[in-house]
């Protein structure tokens, strides 16, 4: 035992799991512990007579701590700890905390050093390998950036609204000078007022299932100047925080061009139809017009003279309803879902007399069975009714025309098949177009209402035709 130690300080230098040497102030080692030991890869003997005092790592290990604590005890300070990097026997490499405390005899002042020594080697090794993990972070931050700052398209990287990140092609897009006088600010600011709603939906819908998607959004530009925008928005980590990453374009000009384009269309549209009009009218006013002269010339009125110009009235009449019912919107107003078949029944009776005046018969090939669509019944019985007048306007000298009715899970098809005069490819192409038929006093327009009643119930219309062998037309709707 040494001089100044007591049973109870031997007991607990023996026992502790840290290792522990006591050291002379001369750097000789008096004393270590099991701990001690176990940790340098030597015996007890070993390390306080033996070999391991000549090994250079453990040697320099014991001059670093008789210096550090001779130069602290000199100058009346505690001893600093420090790390050391000690040579294992077996060959590996330790990492050792070394503490320094003065072993003081109460009657003879300093006799030696009390040295402890910790194993940090794994935490070092951790240490290091986040170091390594977070320069690699680092540099794939860094060329991320990189790559963000040559991008031609505009990013801006936010975190909770706010603008972290601006690359030079959004500092353009929003004409500002500097990326200070972007960053910082709320993307509240960037959007318009009238987007805000918008901006609010996509915030909650990110919330509620974590999903953003694209956007269209009109930005206000710091001079005041109004862009249209569109993009995508990405979530990634920014500076070791959960950010968003908007990548977005100018469709400003597109936008222009496009409204320029669709008002250019309206005009032709308008202008055609204007023009289409003016022929059609235009006719049957030149017939009434010669008439009323005749009237006016002739000695006696003429019956004949009154029944054509009461026609002609009726013409202009028809084009005028036809047009009216074109310019109503023809949205479906549901009625609940609607028996194809009872339709069907109810228009062949409504349209027997009429066809046997032309000789000409209707015959039904479906099953005598419901079959049901959603939709509007009024608008429905129009669309048929409407292919109904065209076959039998086709067929002049009499014939059949036949109505089918075919259905699955998904769609219900309604086949009206004639006898008629038929149509070339070409005036297929054309059916729908206003002013455009193949009757000698049609308009055309009753079709480009039926074909607009079956799109607004999200169905399709089919025409095949064969020149002198009559005309199919196939209407799908989905079933219910």
């Amino acid at each position: 035992m040494l001089p100044y130690s007591s049973p109870n300080h031997d007991f607990a230098f023996e026992q502790s799991v840290i290792g522990m040497a006591m050291v002379s102030l001369d750097g000789t080692i008096l004393k270590v512990n099991s701990a001690l030991c176990d940790l340098l890869g030597y015996t007890q003997q070993e390390l306080t007579v033996g070999a391991p005092q000549e090994e250079n790592s453990f040697r320099e290990l014991l001059n670093r701590v008789v210096q550090n604590a001779s130069a602290a005890h000199g100058l009346q300070q505690s001893v600093t700890p420090f790390e050391y990097a000690y040579r294992h026997p077996s060959g590996r490499e330790l990492y050792l905390h070394a503490r320094c405390s003065v072993e003081q005899d109460p009657e003879q002042g300093p006799k030696g050093y009390l040295v402890q020594f910790e194993d940090r080697t794994l935490l070092r090794q951790l240490m290091k390998q986040l170091e390594q993990k977070e320069q690699k972070l680092n540099e794939k931050e860094h060329s991320f950036l990189q790559l963000l700052e040559g991008l031609p398209l505009s990013v801006l990287i936010t975190k909770k609204g706010i603008v972290h990140y601006i690359n030079p092609a959004a500092l353009r897009l929003v004409n500002a000078a500097h990326p200070r006088d972007v960053l910082g600010i709320s993307t509240d600011v960037i959007v318009d007022a009238s987007y805000h709603n918008a901006l609010m939906k996509r915030r909650a819908k990110y919330a509620e299932n974590g999903e953003l998607g694209s956007f269209n959004y009109l930005i206000r530009c710091l001079d005041g100047q109004k862009k249209m925008v569109t993009g995508f928005t990405l979530i990634i980590n920014y500076e070791g925080e959960k950010a968003a990453v908007g990548i977005f374009k100018d469709i400003t000009e597109q936008r222009a061009e496009e409204d320029r384009v669709m008002q250019s269309e309206k005009l032709t549209t308008a202008g055609q139809l204007a023009a289409g009009i003016a022929h059609e009218i235009r006719n049957p006013l030149t017939s009434i017009n010669g008439f009323v002269k005749l009237l006016r010339s002739a000695e006696r009125s003429n019956e004949l003279y009154f029944e054509i110009i009461e026609s002609e009235l009726k013409r202009i009449e028809l084009i005028v309803n036809e047009l009216l019912v074109l310019s109503k919107p023809q949205g479906v107003h549901v009625s609940g879902p609607i028996d194809v078949y009872a339709i069907m029944e109810q228009i062949i009776t409504l349209m027997k007399v009429q066809a046997a005046l032309k000789n000409i018969e209707i015959i039904p090939h479906y099953p005598r069975v419901p079959v049901f669509v959603q939709g509007e019944v009024n608008q429905l019985k129009q669309v048929f009714i409407n292919l109904l007048k065209n076959a039998m306007e086709a067929m002049n000298q009499g014939g059949t025309i036949t109505l089918d009715i075919l259905h699955n899970a998904q769609e219900v098809q309604i086949i009206v098949q004639d006898e008629g005069v038929g149509m070339t490819q070409e005036q297929i192409q054309s059916l729908g177009q206003p002013f455009v038929t193949t009757k000698d006093t049609g308009t055309g327009l009753g079709l480009m209402i039926t074909k607009n009643i079956i799109h607004n119930h999200g169905g399709t219309m089919n025409v095949e035709s064969i020149p002198d062998h009559g005309t199919t037309f196939t209407i799908h709707l989905p079933a219910l």
